[in-house]
């Protein structure tokens, strides 16, 4: 599997909206992470289109989109125009038929196709959609808030995950989520992760390429699948 880091732009200087992601694109970032918050399925409220639709626009870097709303297939086609190469869903905000609909959906756009898991959901949560994603994305903290400690006990989570795509869709990643950073990040690639959102360890790091590299470096050599 091969390691990618998305700096998340919620840590990011929003009064230098353009420096930062021009820092993040000359730091060796692979992605852009995008937490896009409704206040409904988590308390707090972070930015949508306005902002997405610039970013997408201003940068190469593929835009991976963390839809923590409770009606993200109301907005697969704006995801889509407005740039988003990768869609992550939460699958405890509905019905499994609708999941898997709006799953579908966000293929068919064109764009990869993710399903998340908080923390209080078991890794079997995920059973049903394990066919339709490119991605599986664990929290490792709780969803909607920059900054919280990370979870190692959801590191046997991973583990579950990475296992069950092993056996139906192998080239699937799986993505980790919260309080990453230099003494996490062994942990999570060591579990079955390969896709690291890194945000205050990124954004604030005193020299951010060298963060990258870092845990770049860090993951390639701790890494389990």
């Amino acid at each position: 599997m091969e390691i990618k880091m998305a700096p998340s732009l919620l840590a990011a200087d929003f009064l230098h909206l353009e420096d930062e992601i021009r820092r993040a694109e000359a730091s060796g970032a692979d992605w852009l992470h995008c937490d896009v918050m409704d206040g409904v399925y988590v308390p707090n409220i972070s930015f949508g289109f306005p902002v997405i639709s610039p970013i997408g626009a201003l940068t190469k870097l593929p835009l991976d989109v963390h839809m923590m709303t409770v009606c993200p297939e109301k907005y697969v086609d704006r995801l889509a125009e407005a740039g988003a190469a990768s869609v992550t869903i939460h699958t405890d905000h509905t019905d499994g038929e609708t999941v898997r609909d709006t799953l579908k959906a966000i293929r068919s756009a064109g764009m990869r196709a993710a399903a998340a898991l908080r923390p209080k959901q078991p890794a079997s949560d995920l059973d049903p959609y394990l066919e339709l994603i490119d991605m599986a994305l664990i929290m490792t903290v709780e969803p909607g808030f920059g900054g919280q400690k990370f979870m190692r006990d959801m590191m046997p989570k991973v583990r579950a995950v990475r296992e069950a795509l092993n056996r139906v869709n192998p080239s699937c990643g799986i993505q980790v989520d919260g309080g990453i950073g230099a003494s996490t990040v062994s942990e999570a690639a060591g579990a079955g992760a390969n896709i690291f959102v890194v945000g205050t360890a990124s954004f604030r790091a005193p020299d951010m390429a060298e963060a990258l590299r870092s845990f770049r470096r860090t993951a390639e050599s701790s890494y389990r699948g």
